[in-house]
Formats: C-alpha cells, structure tokens, sequence
C-alpha cells in the first residue's frame, strides 16, 4: 500500500532545501508534484551575466512559460571587456538589449539588480521594457551603473513608485552639476504621477557615488521620507548639508544609521558640524567607521578634529532605544589609541540614553607584537571605567 505525504508536508521540506539546488533539481525530476514547489526555489534568483546566459534563460523561458512567474530577483550583470585609452574601463553590456523581450514577462519581480551597465547606450525599446519592471521593484541595487546626466539619474529613480530599498553604489554621471530648475520640474512631475506613492525605509550610498544627488532627490520628493536605516560613505564633504537634512527628515522613524568617514576629512567641515542626531529618537544603532590615521597630521587631526566631532554626535542622541554602538579604527601603533579623548568618550557613554548598550571597537594596527591585541584591549577599557560599570564593552583586534 503506496503512503502519499500530504502535500503541506511536502512544500514545507522542500522550502528548508531552498538555497541546495542540486537537491531541489533531483526533488523536480523525482516527482512531477514536486516540480512547482523545487521551481519556485531554483528560479527565484536569476542573475544573467552575458550574452549566452541570456539567450539560455530566453530558450528556456520558451520551452517553459511558467518558470517567469518564479522570478523574485532578477539581477542583469555585465562585465569590463577591456580600457580604453584614458583608462576607464568599458562595459561589455550590448547583450542586455537581448533581455527586453524576457523582461515584460517577468510580473512578480520585487527585487531587481543592474551591475556595469551603461543605462543611456541601451535601445529606447529596452529601456520601455524595464520602466514597465519598475513598477513592481521594492529593492533596487545599482552597481557601477552609468548615466549621461544628473537629470537622467533623477528620471530614472522615480520611475519605482513603491521602491523602499536602494543601494546606490559607484553610480556615476559625467555631468555633477544639478540645478534647482531638475528638482523643481521632477517635484512637479511626481505630483502629477503616481510615483509620489515611494517610501524608502533603506538607504546605501558609498564614497564613489553622489549622495547630494539622491539625499536632493529624496528631501524634494512629494512623499515624505522616513529612512529607518541608512548606510553611507560620502565624497562630497564640503557639501553635507543635505546629509544633515535627510537625518533631520527621517527624525524618529531612523532605527540605523552607519557613517564611514572616508580618507581627507577637510577640517573645515568638522568644523561646520551640519549633522546632527537630536530628531533621531528612535536610534536603535549606531556605526562609526572609516576612522583612520596613516600619518601625523592624521593622527593630530584625528584626535583634536574628526574623534570629538563624534563624540559630539554621541551627545546628541536622545534616542532611549539605542542597543549598540561601534566603531572601526584603523591605528598604525597602539600609541595613537593614547592621543583619543578617552575620559570624554567615557563621560559621553554614561549618560543614561547609553544605559546598558553595547560598545563595540574594531581596531586595526599596523604594528603588532606578542602583546599588542592585549594592550589595546586594556587601553580602551581602562579608558572607559564608567561605561564599563553601566554597559557591555568588547574589543575586537583585526
């Protein structure tokens, strides 16, 4: 007598196999019932990255019309073939014209990724086809994507009217140059669309890209913005105002934000300090990175600029959420760790916002010896006596 699992049973095994395709493939050959199930897993992800991928997966999509509707994350990767003569790499991005016909087919894509491709040289047809896409995208990864303008740029991000994911990163335009007249005629443009309707809770932005662009973009755009988590790392330090603006309109719904501080912080925009946490009340962590010294006037302007404007940072969280704090230093000697502020930091930390969080330092030394992971250990807790008593502090030496 033949035992049939009942069907619930079943899915639910094959869901826990979801990232073993070799075993979902042999679930999909062993029994035909099986098949939607193994399916829905080995093509939840697609990612083509050439020309011959790309016309595999379109013979396959032929041969079986069923398996577009498995599609979750589609991700359309190309290549540097070679560099040109003033050195930049060139994109080996013509196939992905080959991909417009697969995309009107692909109705429940939510996440989508485009890396090294070259948005302005695309066909008007193919870039028809993906605006249809969009409409659907809630998490969006652009990876050394290029445009021809900032215009393009903007045109092309509110063109998601329910996306509440971007990673921007080394997104990059020839054109830097943004003036008010864009804003002023994209601001109308979502108000007459239905792309007003976006609400980004996840930001990413990386030093090679633009973050006055997006954080313009999204401090003009109809709908008001409440980030719950932001990552960034930005090039353009002399203009961070609008940095400043964005966490003032995220306020309270910010739950996470990580700020690393690239190489050659001018010390005049220490000095401004247009970034402020006091709206933030509902931070539950915090991340400070980037804090690297390679030389003596790095060291000084790291210990008497960028460590007390963090720490004046710290001084204004309100937040009664907040669970963690962390910072990554990067030291060539353990001495540099004596230059720092210790007794303020400690001061800072007892406060009672920062009653029982965990303080977390990485820290990075180029000279090490048999002793040198201890004695940073009993430098940084030494320094902070108070906090110690009030909260949970590690050290990590890299």
């Amino acid at each position: 007598m033949t035992v049939a699992l009942p069907p619930e049973i079943v899915d639910e095994a094959i869901d826990h196999l979801w990232d073993d395709p070799v075993t979902l493939k042999a679930c999909s050959l062993a029994c035909r019932s099986w098949v939607p199930s193994s399916r829905l897993h080995l093509f939840r992800t697609v990612r083509l990255r050439n020309g011959t991928e790309c016309a595999r997966f379109g013979d396959l999509v032929a041969s079986t019309p069923a398996i577009p509707r498995c599609v979750r994350q589609f991700t359309l990767s190309a290549e540097y073939r070679r560099v040109n003569g003033q050195a930049q790499p060139v994109e080996d991005d013509g196939w992905i014209d080959a991909a417009a016909e697969l995309v009107p087919k692909l109705e429940r894509v939510t996440t989508l990724g485009l890396s090294r491709v070259r948005w302005g040289a695309l066909k008007p047809e193919t870039r028809t086809a993906f605006q249809g896409l969009f409409k659907g995208i809630k998490t969006l990864f652009l990876f050394e994507v290029r445009f021809d303008t900032a215009k393009d740029v903007l045109s092309f991000l509110s063109a998601f009217p329910v996306l509440t994911s971007l990673y921007f990163h080394g997104v990059s335009w020839p054109d830097d140059m943004l003036g008010h007249a864009t804003l002023d005629d994209l601001k109308k443009l979502n108000y007459e669309s239905e792309h007003g309707r976006m609400q980004l809770s996840y930001l990413f932005l990386d030093p090679r890209s633009s973050p006055t662009l997006v954080t313009e973009w999204l401090l003009n755009h109809p709908t008001e913005q409440h980030l719950r988590t932001i990552q960034l790392c930005w090039r353009e330090l002399e203009s961070m105002k609008s940095v400043g603006d964005l966490l003032h309109a995220s306020g309270a719904s910010l739950e996470s934000l990580q700020v690393e501080f690239p190489a050659g912080v001018p010390e005049a925009v220490v000095l401004e300090d247009q970034l402020s946490l006091t709206q933030n009340t509902g931070l539950r962590s915090l991340q400070f990175g980037g804090l690297t010294v390679h030389s003596e006037s790095a060291r000084t302007f790291l210990a008497q600029r960028l460590f007390p404007w963090v720490l004046g940072m710290l001084s204004q969280v309100r937040s009664t959420r907040l669970q963690e704090i962390t910072f990554e230093l990067d030291i060539g000697a353990v001495c540099d760790l004596h230059r720092l502020d210790w007794a303020r930091m400690d001061a800072t930390l007892c406060r009672s916002e920062f009653s029982g969080i965990e303080v977390t330092f990485y820290v990075i030394c180029a000279e090490t010896s048999g002793n040198t992971d201890k004695d940073i250990k009993n430098l940084i807790r030494e320094g902070l006596p108070g906090f110690s008593e009030k909260g949970t502090l590690r050290v990590s030496c890299i």
